[in-house]
């Protein structure tokens, strides 16, 4: 292999590595958002069973606020379907980089078998 043809084969091995290292991230951020919105359900169906006058606090830092109930449902209602959206977008990313990863390792394996010269057993054997 020459020179241009080392560099034109260590950039393809560069793009699926940079492009594995993308799939890696949209999978972690993929399972943070399917947890989030995981428990935001569980909590709500939790909310759901309590009576309208119940006392919902919720966290403001270190401190506590008291909050009527419907507007805590209301909340966690919006960040459960927001998490939904992401989770959703982000399997689509996913889908969309490991067909990429797919694409650029054939590439990669191409070049690397057309550029490879291969060696005849037995003209080997015959030469030495």
């Amino acid at each position: 292999m020459d020179q241009a043809e080392y560099a034109t084969f260590q950039e393809l091995q560069s793009n699926v590595t940079n492009v594995m290292r993308d799939l890696q991230l949209a999978g972690g951020r993929l399972n943070g958002r399917t947890r989030e919105k995981q428990l935001g359900e569980i909590t709500l169906k939790g909310l759901n069973e309590l009576p309208a006058e119940t006392r919902v606090h919720t966290q403001l830092g270190k401190a506590f606020l008291t909050q009527p109930l419907a507007d805590v449902k209301a909340s966690l209602q919006a960040r459960t379907e927001e998490a939904s959206r992401e989770a959703a977008a982000l399997a689509e990313k996913k889908a969309h980089l490991e067909a990429k990863v797919k694409q650029a390792e054939q590439e990669a394996q191409e070049f690397f078998q057309a550029h490879v010269k291969t060696v005849d057993p037995a003209a080997a054997a015959s030469g030495s």
